[in-house]
């Protein structure tokens, strides 16, 4: 069993510290149990944080009801990141579908003007994470989960977008807007963990029955980009993946 003392100290052997803009992508599941649950993991991550840190979690929607960042549920992002997005005093972002939730100095402005046709570009909360030097936790999650990647995606103007149709609320009426989303299963994102691996930008900690691995935004974004400069389908499926067939087809 992890206690919130455990679970702090593994935090900090990884190489969390006082101060960072960190990003949580997390698996409680994947963790198995702590004592106290998804607000011992939040509350842990803030103490160490301080307050010149930020803390933030995706709290990305299925885009298909009209988005209320004070009421509309997260979609798959797992029982820590719905949890914080509900805490007195975090903020959350206005995009109708890629929305993040911040906590911290940097809070205000990580969420604020998320950009509807650029969703995780170098303006959206992702974006300015990176901006700021901020660091990604992946807790329990593999490589796909790490949306950082997708700022590579946007900054090297990766032709495979969709436009997806969804609602969304102006000065009090129900609107379709179009939304341009980069879209695929994202599994080949597992290919920047050996190439961070190699370049020692990679720190891996085991916390209870998963792994957390902690990274530099700007060295995940600099690697991808590179890797997408040489084959700008870097990150899709070859074959045998629906999602990426037709992301192929879309360019096509």
């Amino acid at each position: 069993m992890l206690t919130k003392e455990k679970l702090k100290h593994a935090f900090m052997e990884i190489g969390i510290k006082e101060g960072m803009v960190l990003v949580v992508h997390t698996s409680l599941r994947n963790v198995g149990y702590i004592e106290g649950g998804p607000i011992v993991v939040i509350e842990s991550l803030l103490e160490i944080l301080g307050d010149d840190g930020t803390l933030v979690m995706p709290s990305m929607t299925n885009g298909e009801e009209v988005f209320d960042p004070k009421k509309t549920p997260t979609d798959g992002m797992g029982v820590v990141a719905e949890t914080f997005w509900q805490m007195p005093f975090v903020k959350r972002s206005s995009h109708p579908n890629s929305s993040f939730a911040a906590k911290g100095k940097y809070a205000e402005e990580i969420i604020s003007s998320h950009p509807l046709d650029d969703p995780e570009g170098i303006k959206s909360p992702i974006g300015k994470v990176f901006q700021l030097n901020g660091s990604i936790l992946l807790l329990g999650v593999s490589f796909n989960a790490n949306t950082v990647i997708h700022v590579a995606e946007s900054v090297s103007e990766v032709p495979y977008r969709i436009v997806a149709d969804m609602p969304l609320l102006k000065n009090g009426k129900v609107e379709k807007v179009s939304v341009p989303l980069i879209n695929h299963c994202c599994q080949n994102f597992s290919k920047m963990e050996p190439l961070l691996k190699s370049s020692n930008l990679l720190s891996t900690h085991q916390i209870g029955k998963g792994i957390a691995q902690l990274m530099k935004a700007k060295d995940v974004v600099e690697i991808a980009c590179e890797q997408l400069n040489r084959n700008i389908y870097y990150f899709l499926c070859e074959k045998d993946c629906e999602e990426c067939m037709q992301a192929r087809e879309y360019v096509s």
